[in-house]
């Protein structure tokens, strides 16, 4: 793991990043991995979060998408399973 910081992607998870990458979605073809999108998005919006960070988050994330009504949920619910994610990776580097 290397450097992070949840405070940055909880600078607000404002309404214009989700239907930023609600957008993005719908932009794809119809098999887009909305996970796979809002990670790329989040790493881009933070600079704390590289590469191998994003591979760990990826295989980390356990959000079921089928539970959500619409697309934005869809998107706000990851996100937040990211930032959760991250503050947890911060506590330990924090303990270590």
């Amino acid at each position: 793991m290397s450097c992070r910081r949840s405070e940055d992607l909880s600078q607000p998870t404002t309404s214009q990043f989700v239907e930023s990458i609600t957008a993005t979605v719908r932009g794809q073809s119809g098999s887009a991995d909305v996970q796979a999108v809002v990670l790329r998005a989040v790493a881009r919006r933070s600079d704390s979060i590289d590469l191998p960070d994003v591979l760990e988050l990826r295989s980390l994330l356990d959000v079921d998408g089928e539970q959500v009504d619409t697309l934005e949920e869809q998107v706000t619910t990851i996100i937040s399973a990211i930032e959760a994610e991250l503050a947890g990776w911060d506590r330990r580097e924090v303990a270590a």
